[in-house]
Order: C-alpha cells, then structure tokens, then sequence
C-alpha cells in the first residue's frame, strides 16, 4: 500500500457538530443523592460511574464489607461464561439439583431436577433461583470464582469456599464488575454480551427500574436476606450507560426498595456532561484521495468541555473513527484512539487523522469522534462527532490547472488555458476536457459534452490553449470539467459558475440582426485623404547626403 505523504489540509470547513445544551452538573446530582441517604434510615453503600470515566460519579462508603445476597450469583455467572468460552462447559450439559442445594425460600425446582446450564444460568439470574444458583456453586468452586473476579480486576468481592463462609462484596467491587461489563471487557466481549443480554431479562424489578420510564433497559441483579437489600446494575439512559450500586442493611424492605428505585430514577434524569466534548471543522465537499492509499486529514478540534485534557493518565481523550461506504456498510474502523493534544477549553489545534482508502474507487463516509483515555466512546454519553466525506479514485496521470473564464458566450469560442506537468506515460496521448453544465436551481445536468486539448507528451510540462465552444443556452449555470483520456479521468474535476451569455457579434445562428436591435444607423463618413506634400530640390548640395563627408573649413 502506498502512503500519501502530503496532508490533506481541510480549506473549506463547517462546523458539523455545534455545542451541546448544558447539562445538568455532576453536583446538582451528588447534592440530590445526599439529601436523600440522608433521609434513609438505614445504612447504605452507594457507588454510580459513568464506564466512560475513571472516577465514580458518586460514592457513599463505597468500600464497606456488604453482605452479598444473592450477588454473588453475578461471580457464579462470570466463572460459568468463562468455563464457556474455553470449551470446558456447553449450554447444553446437564445441571442436576441436589437436596443440599434446596433452600427454604427462594427454591423453584425440585430435588433430582435437570437443567441444561443455560436454562440454570438463566433461573440464577431472572428469577434469582438458589437452587441452580447453589448447583453452579458447587460444580464451580467458590476459589475458582474468587480467582477468576481477582484476574479480572475485581476486588473485594468473594464467593464462600464452603457452607461456613459469607459471601461478601464492597459496592466498589460491584460496581467494577459492572463497569466492566458495560465496555464488554469482563471475561472477554462475547461473554460480556451474552451476560449484559441474560441480565437485561431480569424479571424482579421494584427496584432500581420501578421509577423508570417504560421502555428502558436495565440490565441488574437483586439480592435480599434478612436485613440487606439490594439491586445493581447498569442503567441505559439517554446519554449513555449509567453503572449504580445500592446495597442497604438494617432498615424495613419496603423502605429500602423505595430508597433504590429513588436512586435509579435519579440517576436515570440526570443529563450529565460527557467527560470530554469537542468540536470539529471538516470538509464541506468530498476530499479526493488516491486509492488504496494512506491519507491524512487534518481536522481543527476544539475543546467545548469544562475539562482541560491531558496528552496521558486519566485526563487523557483520543480520537476514533469509522470508515462507511455510500451504503452505509461499515468497513473499518480506527484500530486504536488516536492521541489527542493537551487541551485548555476552547483551545483549537489541528489533528492530522491517519485514514487507509479501500482500493475499491467510490465516496466513503468517515465519522470521527472522542473516546476517554481506556478506549471507550463518548459519543454515547452525549459528545460531538462529526462526518465527511472522500472520494477515493484511481491516481491521476497529470497534474493541471485549467483556466476557464467566468463569462462565455452562447454557441462561440472562449480561450481556456490548460497548464499541464507530471503526465506519467510511456507514450504521447490525446487528451479531452470532459465537461457537464449543471441548472443550480433543480441540480440536474442540462447539457454535457467534450472538447479535444491536444496530445500530451511524456515528461513534458507545457500549456495548450483550446478553443472551447459554450453551449447554445443562456444564463447561469454550474460548469464542472476534468481531462480524461478515453473515458478515464487523468486530472481532479473542478466546479465553476459561470455565466453564459448572448453572442458577441451579429448576425446569431445564420439569421441578420434586426435593425430594430442595432439604434440609429450613422450616415457615411467621408473617407479622410492625406494631403500631397512636396520637397523641392535643395539648391545647395549637402554633401553627406550624397556619402561624401563635409571637409571641416579652415580656420579663418
């Protein structure tokens, strides 16, 4: 593959992708969630993120030892879906309810039941079922669960290795888990897909849903002993993903089921900022770039946010991007974010964005946006994007500018000057200008033809001047031309207006102008006659006029 050496600097620029409204602040939403722990009157553990941010949006005693509930079934699910992943487990092997894993409440299948694991994942985790939940922690092994949430980043969460332990989680680790599991990177993107879907048909939902909307996902796990309550999960509000934590203790169930659905609904209205926001000024017409190529675009961004960026760590934001083709068929996509500069807001600097173009000739649809210093896009929690487009067509054979005037007249000949180098052939071409006239008012083509320029030699850098005869028609049109040889175009096409007039001289079209047209016709002017002058003779002979030099006189 080739590589572009020259940025492609974008002169022509819109702003696409205007500010946002203000957004609620991040304070308005702690001071609420204050006021109401405060109003509680048990113990809560509290922890709200936006995956898209490195820090917790909100946290109350975030690393307080909780018991677990029916949490832990969220390890017991993680553990399951990676034994699946490496082959060791299928959905379709038995499970096998056991007396010991009967429970006195919460129960659903009778001893000796069978399930498949995914009908027993499925009864863990929608109905919240202990008896496939208990079957799965047995097969499992609560230190193979353990491992697998400390291998993934999350701690402070264990599964009780035998009946003597307590399973006990902090909010901190739940929410990490979901966290996690939100940027599909828990376990791996297939197994955090078919957990975030198994999680999304919960079927106990008077709590963390039970204020919301109808209609909106949320994808969360209860858990409920004697003096502890709980629901976590991931809330998907209008400005993107919504991680929430509430683990209560000692205070009545009714009590508490309202305290976390006030929290859901909270968190669900909030219209937070993104963690970054920009805008970006792009090309207004199509960029012409060279097949299978690597092109870069140079995009001024603006900061809009309220937060500097920085060019690492955790202030850090990069730029991704997608590649369409004109039907909106996905091709490929930045392989990584492209670090952005250390920006103040409302500071500007242009970005050269690296873009390879398919080898296939046809206009491509680019789309750019942020994404926070893990990779993660913003665009889904409310930042800018933007889109332009290329047109990729297969390399020129010569580089020319064509000097076509603004004004030309119906059916006459005006001089176009072409100015030509860099033609890469082996051998002397004809070339045409190919041109199309185009009504601005309806943007169709009204008339289109050709017109020879000359033959292009090898090597040579030169200028033809061409005769090129307007169309018979009158007014103001869009003329766009490019040179070709044959049917393939050797040069950029170029757009211009121009305007084309009436014909210089009469008569128009064979037929004499009226006289009615000319004004008044002068009368005849005699023709003006030089007068005759004659040079008489001189009498006296001068005599270097005849070649002889005069002799100087002699002194008196």
């Amino acid at each position: 593959m080739r590589t572009v050496g020259v940025v492609l600097v974008v002169s022509l620029v819109i702003a696409v992708s205007a500010p946002a409204p203000a957004r609620a602040s991040t304070a308005e939403l702690v001071q609420q969630l204050d006021g109401l722990i405060s109003s509680f009157p048990g113990g809560a553990g509290i922890w709200i993120a936006d995956p898209t941010v490195a820090t917790p949006l909100f946290a109350h005693d975030p690393d307080e030892q909780v018991i677990a509930a029916s949490l832990y079934k969220l390890g017991v699910l993680a553990e399951a879906e990676r034994r699946v992943d490496t082959g060791d487990l299928h959905y379709n092997d038995a499970i096998t309810i056991q007396p010991e894993d009967i429970t006195l409440d919460g129960s659903f299948e009778d001893a000796g039941t069978q399930l498949t694991l995914d009908e027993a994942l499925e009864a863990m985790i929608t109905i919240s079922d202990n008896g496939s939940a208990l079957a799965l922690w047995r097969i499992l092994g609560g230190s193979n669960i353990d491992a697998t949430l400390e291998k993934a980043g999350i701690k402070n969460f264990h599964v009780a290795f035998d009946d003597t332990e307590d399973n006990w989680a902090t909010p901190h680790a739940i929410g990490t888990f979901f966290t996690l599991l939100a940027k599909r990177q828990l376990i791996s993107g297939a197994a955090s897909d078919r957990m975030l879907a198994r999680l999304e048909r919960q079927q106990i939902n008077d709590r963390l849903p039970a204020q919301l909307p109808p209609g909106v996902v949320v994808a969360h796990k209860t858990g409920n002993l004697t003096s502890v309550t709980h629901d976590a999960g991931i809330i998907f509000t209008k400005t993107g993903p919504r991680v929430v934590v509430a683990m209560t203790w000692d205070a009545p169930d009714e009590d508490a089921a309202n305290f976390i659905s006030s929290i859901g609904s909270l968190v669900y209205s909030a219209n937070l900022q993104p963690v970054a926001n920009a805008r970006y000024q792009v090309a207004k017409t199509a960029i012409p770039v060279d097949v299978a190529t690597d092109t870069r675009v140079s995009v001024p961004i603006t900061n809009i946010g309220t937060r500097a960026w920085t060019s690492s760590g955790a202030g850090a934001v990069g730029l991704i991007w997608d590649l369409t083709n004109g039907q909106g068929a996905l091709l490929m996509r930045s392989p990584k974010p492209l670090p952005l500069p250390a920006l103040q807001p409302q500071q500007t600097q242009s970005v050269a964005i690296p873009i390879p173009i398919p080898a296939q000739p046809g206009t491509y649809t680019v789309t750019i946006g942020l994404a926070d210093a893990s990779g993660t896009a913003l665009a889904p929690a409310g930042a800018a994007t933007a889109t332009f487009t290329l047109r990729a067509h297969q390399p020129y054979l010569v580089t020319a500018q064509v000097g076509m005037p603004h004004t030309l007249h119906r059916s006459e000949a005006s001089l176009v000057v072409v100015s030509y180098s860099e033609f890469a052939s082996n051998t002397d071409r004809p070339l045409l200008m190919s041109w199309r006239l185009v009504d601005p008012r309806t943007n169709r083509t009204v008339q289109q033809g050709s017109s020879p320029v000359g033959t292009f030699k090898p090597g040579v850098t030169g200028t033809f001047f061409v005769p090129f005869v307007a169309p018979s028609i009158l007014g103001t049109y869009k003329l766009t031309y490019e040179l070709r040889d044959g049917t393939v175009s050797v040069s950029e096409p170029v757009t211009a207006t121009v305007e084309i007039a009436g014909p210089r001289t009469y008569p128009d079209e064979g037929v004499p102008a009226p006289s009615s047209e000319l004004g008044v016709v002068p009368s005849p002017t005699p023709r003006f006659e030089f007068p005759t002058i004659t040079i008489p003779k001189p009498s006296i002979e001068i005599p270097f006029l005849h070649g002889r030099s005069p002799k100087p006189s002699a002194a008196p």
